[in-house]
């Protein structure tokens, strides 16, 4: 459930694998990679000749999470985002 996996919810997808903690039967955590993956569901147009420390702005992913991006990321790219803080790493390949 939502509340056995914690803050670790707003970075998985269906489907997604994970490594589960257990104790007597019942789940008491989850170890997620690094970084994941997440499609950009929502975000404003991207500036053109932007580059990685211009001004941020939020995108909503594919799950729900709101990342704060670099203004040229947009709309359909995938991007790995941090699962120690929440924030944009990188665009992924």
């Amino acid at each position: 459930s939502a509340d056995a996996l914690g803050e670790a919810v707003q970075f998985m997808l269906p489907e997604m694998t994970v490594t589960m903690e257990w104790f007597e039967g019942e789940p008491i955590g989850v170890e997620l990679p690094p970084t994941v993956e997440l499609k950009v569901a929502e975000t404003a147009p991207g500036i053109k000749d932007s580059t990685a420390q211009a001004q941020r702005k939020p995108a909503t992913m594919e799950n729900g999470l709101v990342v704060q991006v670099p203004s040229f990321i947009e709309e359909g790219e995938l991007i790995r985002v941090s699962t120690i803080d929440g924030s944009y790493a990188e665009r992924a390949k």
